[in-house]
């Protein structure tokens, strides 16, 4: 059982339809945040990182429009994973970087750029939180979510990457974890 920010809620007794309703009404009530939790292989996960907490910058400027592609987006996610029993947690930390321009896409808005990037982590987070085994490593996890998360995202934007948080002068941005700086889903 692993959970990113539990909401506190025991699933076991709910059929898997009811389930399913009463994970999506959660998404309010658990302030956007996903909760993992039930047998190794089936943990129903909810909560959705949104498009507001993919602050990409500019690190690499798209300054020579004769070129086929050109410059560089990225942002450093601090997401809080936390075991639903034990109440362990820690911190999964990803880039994500996106081209500004590529030869496949063009120009790529920044407002797609972060709604992809929101859409592909939610359903890559979903695929390796709903086959946690209980006792799988938090270090295991996040690896894993990262090596399934980059080939989402570049099936939306060609040239992303996911990786670890390496590039200097990129956000850093919490998930999960309280501060004031958190943006409101």
């Amino acid at each position: 059982m692993t959970e990113l920010c539990s909401s506190g809620m025991n699933l076991a007794g709910y059929t898997r339809p009811s389930r399913l309703l009463l994970l999506l009404g959660l998404l309010g009530v658990c302030g956007g945040m996903a909760c993992a939790r039930g047998r190794p292989g089936t943990n129903p996960v909810v909560g959705v990182i949104t498009p507001e907490y993919f602050r990409f910058r500019d690190v690499v400027a798209d300054d020579d429009p004769s070129l086929p592609s050109g410059g560089w987006r990225a942002v450093c996610i601090h997401a809080q994973i936390k075991h639903g029993d034990s109440e362990a947690r820690t911190v999964c930390k990803f880039e994500v970087g996106v081209p500004i321009r590529n030869m496949k896409q063009g120009e790529i808005p920044l407002e797609a750029a972060r709604f992809a990037a929101a859409s592909m982590a939610n359903r890559a987070a979903r695929m390796v939180l709903s086959q946690a085994h209980p006792g799988e490593m938090f270090a295991v996890l996040c690896t894993q979510f990262r090596g399934v998360y980059e080939p989402m995202l570049r099936t939306q934007i060609a040239g992303a990457t996911v990786g670890e948080c390496r590039t200097e002068g990129v956000e850093i941005v919490p998930f999960g974890i309280t501060t004031a700086s958190e943006p409101t889903p």
